[in-house]
């Protein structure tokens, strides 16, 4: 019996970089009202995690190798974990992206993606958490189907707790994106308001 446990234990370690095996720290912790609670900087689920670092790949559109020499950014540098938010049994995927070109002085972008015709869509926008608590809620009531959730805003936001919505399209949170679009604005001189429709 030892020795088939030890077998067992070989056959994870070597199949588990390969395959993706869902949990390869602590486990999210669940709270008695329904919260689920993720930390970032301490937990990642290899199997979401590469699902993310694929995905900014292909949004960047580089290589591994360019990408590290472009923003030393490897899979390594992503957590991510998967949860279903909508109840379709389909899992999406919340993470983040340890590089400079995702993480600044106004903190850090959160990604939320959904898989649609067997391909991943980011549907979080403008979401940008504090660097210093890298938790992140999932919570239990609904908004157009999907969970709403909470997270740490950034210095720019004054590091109030922020919860975002699904409009139907994506996660939204009206105060941060007016915030950041002025900041842009501010930044560059530029009225973004004119594309997004976000008006004083």
């Amino acid at each position: 019996m030892k020795k088939i446990w030890i077998l067992f234990l070989i056959f994870l370690f070597i199949t588990c970089p390969v395959l993706g095996c869902p949990v390869t720290k602590n486990l999210p912790i669940n709270h008695p009202d329904g919260t689920i609670e993720y930390d970032f900087s301490k937990q990642s689920q290899t199997k979401a995690s590469k699902i993310l670092y694929k995905f900014v790949l292909n949004e960047l559109n580089k290589t591994p190798r360019e990408a590290q020499d472009f923003a030393n950014i490897t899979p390594k540098t992503v957590s991510a974990f998967e949860t279903d938010l909508n109840g379709d049994g389909k899992k999406e995927i919340i993470g983040v992206v340890f590089s400079t070109l995702y993480w600044g002085t106004a903190g850090i972008s959160l990604f939320i993606l959904e898989e649609k015709d067997n391909n991943y869509q980011n549907i979080a926008k403008y979401m940008i958490n504090i660097e210093t608590n890298m938790k992140f809620y999932v919570l239990p009531y609904k908004t157009n189907d999907y969970k709403d959730i909470k997270y740490h805003g950034s210095i720019a936001f004054d590091f109030k707790s922020m919860q975002a919505k699904f409009n139907g399209k994506y996660y939204y949170n009206y105060e941060q994106e007016k915030k950041f679009l002025e900041y842009l604005k501010n930044f560059s001189g530029y009225d973004v308001s004119e594309i997004t429709g976000i008006k004083e």
